[in-house]
């Protein structure tokens, strides 16, 4: 038995580690994800590894409110393309540009470096694909009406759409197989929140109460981890379909 869940209604990439990303029209899923999803991270030398701005420690936390976009596609020849950053004052970093960890540097106020992710550097475990329904952001914004619950406070890959549903519908998707586009998915793992989702970013404000929400009415979950296992194009508006039946948790 199939089910429809809802529509997506947003895809978005990270190209660089704890900076705003850029959304997309379409994109076509491959085993690791997004392609160009997190490539890039702005290093910590005290620990060696990518700055994560989810410890929400200055003055790696402000990296929450600059933005990335890679200036083109990766490809086979040009797996790392380079990457434009947008700052807060609205001035502008290439990474192309000579000077690029000197400006970096003196924005963040550490000396710094852009540098590739990979799995010796990274502070995190990586997951493929992050997804994200309207049914939990309901669910949130009926607890705490005053919470400004935007996607973007959770850093979804791919928004669901789920009409009037309300609850946290995704958290009965674990060893679900879920139809997207021409891709399948296998989710596999909750999405536990941090200090991130609190932080102003852009014109959303500092709020401790979104974090406080997402732990009482969710034990700090919001959206699941999901693998891609058969690669394939998805767009805005694509339908997404549970393969198999799952019994749903109230909100």
């Amino acid at each position: 038995m199939v089910e429809s869940v809802g529509k997506i209604v947003g895809v978005w990439r990270y190209p660089v580690q704890s900076m705003q990303g850029e959304a997309l029209e379409t994109a076509e899923l491959t085993e690791t994800g997004i392609p160009g999803d997190r490539l890039w991270g702005v290093l910590n030398p005290a620990e060696n590894k990518i700055a994560a701005a989810a410890r929400g420690k200055k003055p790696w936390r402000d990296l929450i409110q600059w933005q990335a976009r890679l200036k083109r596609e990766p490809s086979a020849a040009e797996p790392l393309p380079p990457v434009s950053i947008r700052l807060p004052d609205g001035g502008g970093i290439d990474s192309e540009a000579s000077d690029r960890d000197a400006r970096i540097s003196a924005a963040i106020g550490e000396a710094t470096r852009l540098i590739a992710r990979n799995a010796d550097n990274q502070v995190y475990g990586y997951a493929p694909l992050h997804l994200l329904t309207s049914a939990t952001l309901k669910a949130f914004a009926r607890h705490y009406p005053s919470g400004q619950f935007a996607p973007q406070r959770f850093r979804p890959n791919l928004l669901i759409d789920c009409g009037e549903t309300e609850g946290f519908i995704e958290q009965d998707w674990i060893g679900a197989t879920l139809l997207l586009g021409e891709s399948r998915l296998e989710v596999h793992e909750h999405c536990d929140r941090c200090i991130l989702t609190t932080l102003p970013q852009g014109d959303l404000p500092l709020d401790p109460g979104i974090l406080k929400t997402s732990s009482e009415a969710n034990g700090r979950r919001a959206g699941v981890y999901a693998k891609v296992t058969q690669p394939g194009r998805i767009r805005i508006g694509d339908e997404l379909r549970l393969l198999r039946p799952v019994s749903r948790s109230a909100a």
